[in-house]
């Protein structure tokens, strides 16, 4: 902290006691941060005095220092009977200082024994209640009533403090409607949000008071939110959930009075703090008295005839020092409504452009609207082969909003027909402010079944034509749809249009796309189907080799069996050849098992499970099985494998698939009498450490020109016999196994087939 004061705005005598050696001996402690204001209680060691100094945060705008200014230039109006005295408001290099008086006070917003019991809620709400009526009387409209302002001391008294947002009562309607959204949000009533065509006056200081004592009986809020635009939509149309969801020992009385205090409609409230005063001492004594609170005497008179109110309308001569609160506050005027609108337009406008699926869409939309218009209930209707059908119903509920997809004609049980076919009609918004109280809609059906207050039904039009309607409506206060409200929702509802209409044309391509995936998918069973086919062609081609290359380790171990009863049979028996033979005849038999392995790795059908293993393995395991075939057809087989021990992720089984395949298309373009030298080669290696490439050259006829565009289509085959899948089943699982398999002439005549896998670590 600095230690250097110029006090410009000190105004009191005592302020010369604030300097540079006072502010050097404190002890700061913490208090609390209350959004861009720091609340700290320091002490003055030397003498063990005590005041509450609140300063700006850190990153705070000069609107915190403009309320730390406006606060301490109402001091002369702030009674100590119920306000937080302020004592000197300090400025140096680090900023502003409100030096307010403490006399241990502690502020009721983080209280150990919440929720209260019935006797010390109905104490503190009294010595609330008190405060907020001193502040009343004195013409203040303080604007930011919640618990962290009220300061309780060792004697249960209850003051005020943070009047930074004050006015004067009587300039109050005069404040620019930006000026509005000011304060905690969670404890402001539906006409500051200028939601609701109504000014805040000292009834709205009632409102958040309210919702203190729900707050303190309940041990929450009765609302939860995420942002200013969900707040502002809880205060305007969302209902509060009875105390008694809480807690059960509360008295209907007293529920009944809190439920009171945070009613929608002003005039539905106390009309004065000192009327709500009077009541919470009566209940206080039935309490003492009887341990319960019985229903009052009398029902709770109409504020709006009562002598004890303040004045609401606006005067000539306002209060020193608030001539001019309204043009020094821009900060706040630039956070008040018109940003509340732009936050509330980019949300919806993002989520409808984000959003193709029609009916995610439809419930964004709908959503979005309930939440920036304040209604409790909501239709969306789609215009469908010229008439009007429900898409959707939203209903605000205790559980937050519900919303219902649909496909349903309305009729005169789910709106107003007379105001849907107007707009229908004129393709222009209807706002109706009390529909009951209208000489026309009020004869509607609906209407006299339904105590519609609020209404407003907009058109979604795009290129002059109707597209649907939105219609919505709020039964709990008369005017929440104002003129600033539907022009807002008549962007909403424009951009709304133009979604929609994508998210039609969206439809109707994912259903021609799903047509075509069932060909796709109708074709690929088509190829598996050919594909085991063809395997088991080639299976059979593969038999009669086979058969030959077990015969040839069958006879080996015959052969050496008879040898060895010979050995043994001798009138001196040789073991050890007979011992030879034997181990001949074991090595025989694994031979003959693997060529059994093999054959049923490459007939088995079903699920392939992929493992890590070595591309020289599987190369081997496939020439081993073509060996004969290779010889008979009189062709000069190479390998060259790289001895790298790097592999592939792959299904061993359709890899020999691939690997076969090949070998039989090389052998089949090298037909006989076409070259006296017939070649095939298989390589393989390795290109860095990302890919293993596998090839297999013949020096067959090769491949025309014209062909090799068309060579993995299925069904396209050179041979006389040929099915024309063998080569698109093939680039079909490397494909899978995140490859490629090319195709190309080979360098000296013939054709040259190579596939790459990736390696894996």
């Amino acid at each position: 902290m600095s230690s250097i004061f110029n006090g410009p705005y000190t105004a009191i005598s005592s302020a010369g006691a604030f300097g540079p050696q006072w502010l050097e001996q404190l002890v700061w402690q913490l208090l609390f941060v209350d959004g861009e204001l720091a609340h700290y209680r320091v002490t003055l060691t030397q003498e063990d005095r005590h005041w509450r100094i609140v300063r700006p945060a850190s990153d705070a705008s000069i609107s915190a220092t403009r309320r730390l200014e406006h606060e301490f230039s109402l001091a002369p109006r702030l009674m100590p009977q119920w306000a937080v005295q302020p004592v000197a408001l300090l400025s140096g290099p680090e900023g502003t200082l409100l030096v307010l008086e403490d006399a241990s006070g502690v502020p009721l917003h983080d209280q150990p024994d919440a929720p209260l019991s019935i006797q010390g809620f109905l104490r503190r709400a009294i010595a609330a209640a008190a405060a907020v009526t001193g502040a009343h009387q004195a013409g203040l409209l303080h604007r930011d009533i919640k618990p962290c302002n009220l300061i309780e001391d060792t004697n249960g008294v209850v003051r005020l403090s943070g009047f930074g947002l004050s006015v004067d009562v009587q300039s109050a309607p005069q404040l620019p409607l930006s000026d509005a959204l000011c304060g905690a949000l969670g404890y402001m009533a539906p006409e500051r949000s200028r939601r609701v065509q109504r000014q805040a006056d000292q009834r709205s200081d009632l409102y958040a008071l309210g919702m203190t004592f729900y707050e303190w009986l309940a041990g929450r809020l009765p609302f939860e939110a995420a942002d200013a635009v969900d707040w502002v939509y809880c205060h305007v149309a969302r209902i509060p959930p009875p105390l008694s969801q809480h807690r059960g020992d509360i008295p209907a009385p007293l529920a009944g009075l809190v439920h009171r205090l945070i009613a929608k409609n002003p005039d539905d409230r106390y009309q004065s703090a000192a009327d709500l005063l009077g009541h919470l001492g009566e209940m206080l004594q039935q309490w003492q008295q009887f341990r319960d609170i019985p229903d009052l005497q009398s029902d709770l008179p109409d504020g709006r005839h009562d002598a004890s109110a303040i004045p609401l309308s606006p005067g000539p001569n306002p209060a020193p020092g608030l001539e001019n609160v309204s043009s020094a506050r821009t900060s706040i005027t630039l956070a008040g409504r018109d940003a509340l609108d732009l936050s509330s337009v980019m949300k919806s406008a993002h989520a409808l452009r984000d959003e193709s699926e029609q009916d995610r869409l439809i419930e964004t939309l709908l959503r979005n609207t309930i939440v920036h218009a304040g209604a409790q209930r909501a239709l969306l209707l789609l215009v469908k082969d010229g008439a009007p059908v429900m898409c959707a119903i939203g209903q605000s509920g205790d559980d937050g909003l519900r919303i219902e997809l649909t496909d349903t004609v309305p009729d005169k049980h789910h709106l107003p027909l007379s105001i849907l076919y107007r707009v229908m009609r004129t393709r222009q918004r209807l706002v109706l402010d009390d529909v009951c109280a209208d000489a026309y809609f009020a004869a509607d059906e609906y209407v006299r079944q339904h105590p519609v207050r609020s209404a407003l039904c907009v058109p979604l039009v795009k290129q002059g034509r109707v597209l649907g309607v939105l219609y919505l409506e709020n039964n709990l206060a008369p005017g929440v749809f104002t003129i600033c409200r539907t022009e807002v929702l008549e962007l909403l509802a424009s951009q709304a249009a133009i979604s929609l209409e994508t998210a039609r044309l969206h439809q109707a391509l994912e259903q021609e796309n799903a047509r075509r995936r069932d060909v796709e998918i109708a074709l690929r069973i088509a190829r598996a189907r050919l594909a085991s086919v063809t395997q088991a062609t080639v299976m059979g081609e593969l038999a009669a080799s086979i058969a030959h290359e077990i015969n040839q380790p069958l006879a080996s171990m015959v052969s050496n069996a008879a040898a060895g009863i010979r050995w043994l049979n001798r009138e001196n028996p040789q073991v050890d050849e007979a011992l030879s033979g034997l181990r001949d005849i074991v090595a025989e038999g694994r031979r003959a098992g693997e060529i059994v392995n093999a054959l049923q790795s490459l007939a088995r059908q079903g699920p392939h499970h992929r493992r890590r293993l070595l591309v020289n393995d599987v190369i081997r395991h496939v020439v081993a099985l073509t060996g004969v075939e290779v010889e008979q057809q009189r062709v000069l087989m190479t390998t060259h494998l790289t001895r790298s021990p790097l592999r592939v992720s792959a299904s061993s089984v359709q890899l020999q698939q691939v690997v076969l395949n090949l070998i039989l298309n090389a052998l089949d373009a090298m037909s006989a009498g076409d070259h006296v030298l017939r070649r095939l080669s298989i390589t393989s290696e390795v290109v860095g450490r990302d890919s293993m490439v596998v090839s297999v050259e013949d020096s067959g006829r090769g491949i025309e020109p014209g062909d090799m565009n068309q060579l993995f289509n299925a069904f396209f085959t050179t041979k006389d016999k040929g099915m024309g899948m063998g080569l698109a089943i093939c680039q079909s699982i490397i494909s899978a196994h995140g490859g490629h398999l090319y195709a190309m002439p080979a360098r000296y005549g013939g054709a040259t087939f190579v596939f790459t896998l990736p390696l894996v670590e």
